[in-house]
Parts: C-alpha cells; structure tokens; sequence
C-alpha cells in the first residue's frame, strides 16, 4: 500500500506547535478585522457576535458585569458601540448594558469565538487553563471548592486495590 496516514500510535510530538501557531494566526486575522472595524465601521450588514474568558487576566470588566458572567460573556459589535480601540494584545470598547455605558477591555488571548452571522463566518478558540490565583480566587477559596469536591463526590479510591 502507497503513503497511508500514520496511525495514533505512529503519530510524534508536535515539536513545532502546529495547533499554537494556527491559533495565533487566526487571532491575528480577528485583531485585523476588528482594527478594520475600528478604523472604517462595520461594512454591509457585518456585525460580530464576540465571546471571551471574563477570568482571562487582563480582561476589564465592572463589578456588575463581573458578577453577571462569572466564567465567559458574548458582546455584540453591531449598532451601540462607540470607542473601538484595538492594540496588538487586546481591543477595549464602549458597550450599554440597559443603558448604562460600559468600558471593556479584552485580550485577544480571553477570545473563546468569533461570529459574523451577515456571512455565516465564525471560529473556536481555545483558551488556556487557569491556575485559581491567576482567574483571581485565593488559595484559600480553591481549598474549599477542593474540599466541597472531595465532600461531594466522597473518596477516590484506585481500582489497582482490587486487582490481584
């Protein structure tokens, strides 16, 4: 048989970071369209439907929309939004949330998806896993979600015990 495609098994490392420098690229192409955004308004009927990590480090939010997305938040660039700024590791911009004027600031690394629904476009991102003092919880706080874990769901107990 010619070239099949290397099973599982077969397949290395990924010494050159394939799936990092695909990301980084897409980021990139993101932080173009917005900068268009910023600089000439939406073209068309464009408009970006904008997920991000709210925990991300740098990602600036006020308390209250803080407290109401806890874990991720979806902005919508369309219509309202007023002082789109886009620098090389995150875009800030002016959004109402019940007619209160909001400040937003997001890393282009806290992006989880990207959707413009006038074409039918979007992508997925994946966002890297923080350790409870960088998403802003204190050792003592991820403590107690261990111990209330561990309450919950009682011991974990290896099955090697049971072998022979």
């Amino acid at each position: 048989m010619a070239d099949e495609p290397p099973h599982n098994d077969e397949i290395g490392n990924d010494e050159i970071g394939y799936a990092e420098r695909a990301q980084n690229a897409l980021l990139s192409m993101v932080r173009d369209i917005i900068t268009l955004a910023a600089q000439e308004g939406l073209p068309g009927k464009h408009h970006f439907y904008i997920s991000f990590a709210t925990r991300m480090p740098a990602v600036q939010l006020s308390a209250e929309l803080r407290a109401t997305h806890p874990e991720d938040m979806t902005i919508v660039l369309q219509n309202q939004f007023d002082d789109l700024q886009v620098a090389t590791d995150e875009f800030s911009v002016n959004l109402k949330f019940n007619g209160t004027s909001e400040h937003i600031v997001v890393p282009f690394s806290a992006i989880t998806k990207f959707y413009d629904p006038s074409v039918a476009f979007g992508l997925m991102f994946e966002t890297i896993a923080l350790t409870p003092d960088e998403a802003g919880e204190t050792s003592e706080d991820a403590l107690k979600e261990d111990a209330l874990k561990e309450e919950t769901f009682g011991e974990v107990i290896s099955l090697d015990n049971f072998r022979k």
